[in-house]
């Protein structure tokens, strides 16, 4: 099998992965290249539609009035917390009450006229709190939703490919949906058309450059099959941006303690969505599990090898 990245055919490793998200356990075969790293699906589903049922991550809108009242203004101050740390007052906001999917976007300088694209991004439960705290040149897109979206406050998200977006953007990011992708580098490609000249393209992914994979394999939930495409590692993620025009500037490993508590349920054979009977005991056991594999991933992500990151690139100078 010849790697869709770099073009390796020589000792690639072949692997069965089952799907496990829903308990469907079809079988698919990734490879992982010997060269790159990358982790791939050997043929992509010809049904693939079929693996993404309408309650799937990203199909779900933002809830009406999630952001109203006295709950909506404090998910509303955590936010502008973490993406506006130059504030004093935000800065100790953020260090009690952080909001975790934002912390990349925090460290980019952004401000309330920054253009930011959301690529991949579902119905946009990612960026739309960015909206409505103020961002209003914020835009969703993604090619797979029914129909443009335009949400009551003026927020879009356009049913469009990358390559039929137009204009510049200072940001560009993808969160958790560059794995979905069947063609990274034309992607990537369009990407360099549409920065802007000090723009920033997060690509916010799992990676095997990681603990989990090295220690679950097929196991690891965040493979994911067959949805996930490529499970990139830092070297295919350089091939990637070299190929297009982009130099890879920074890694931000944010692992969680999903990849131990999803990874051995996959282990003992339990699908993610299968609802497991709760008890006193277990109740309490699970709380354990989950402050101890917390600590553990930050100890991970501190060691550059925590199971997602957050790849920065930048145009080539």
């Amino acid at each position: 099998m010849t790697c869709r990245i770099c073009d390796n055919s020589e000792n690639n490793t072949t692997y069965q992965a089952r799907e496990m998200m829903f308990g469907l356990r079809t079988t698919f075969t990734y490879f992982q290249c010997a060269a790159c790293k990358c982790l791939q699906i050997a043929e992509i589903p010809a049904d693939i539609a079929s693996y993404y049922p309408q309650d799937y991550n990203g199909h779900v809108r933002p809830e009406n009035n999630y952001y109203s009242g006295i709950k909506g203004k404090f998910r509303k101050k955590r936010f502008q917390s973490t993406l506006f740390t130059q504030d004093s007052f935000n800065q100790a906001f953020k260090a009690m009450f952080p909001a975790g999917q934002y912390e990349v976007l925090g460290m980019l300088s952004m401000h309330m006229h920054t253009r930011l694209l959301d690529m991949g991004c579902g119905t946009g439960g990612y960026s739309y709190p960015l909206y409505e705290l103020g961002m209003k040149n914020v835009m969703g897109a993604d090619p797979f939703i029914p129909a443009t979206i335009v949400y009551p406050n003026g927020f879009r998200v356009q049913k469009s490919f990358i390559g039929d977006i137009e204009g510049q953007w200072d940001v560009i990011i993808y969160n958790h949906s560059f794995e979905h992708v069947p063609d990274p580098l034309d992607n990537l490609q369009a990407v360099e058309q549409l920065l802007a000249p000090e723009g920033t393209c997060v690509i916010r992914i799992p990676t095997v450059s990681s603990y989990a994979w090295e220690h679950y394999r097929t196991d690891w939930f965040q493979l994911d099959a067959p949805r996930h495409f490529f499970l990139h590692s830092t070297e295919s993620i350089k091939v990637l941006a070299q190929k297009a025009g982009l130099e890879l500037v920074d890694v931000v490993y944010d692992s969680t303690a999903a990849q131990f508590l999803h990874s051995e349920k996959y282990r003992q054979d339990i699908p993610l969505q299968e609802k497991q009977r709760r008890t006193f005991s277990t109740f309490f056991k699970r709380k354990y599990r989950k402050i101890k594999y917390s600590r553990q991933a930050n100890k991970l992500n501190a060691e550059n090898r925590g199971d997602q990151a957050a790849f920065l690139l930048k145009r080539k100078k």
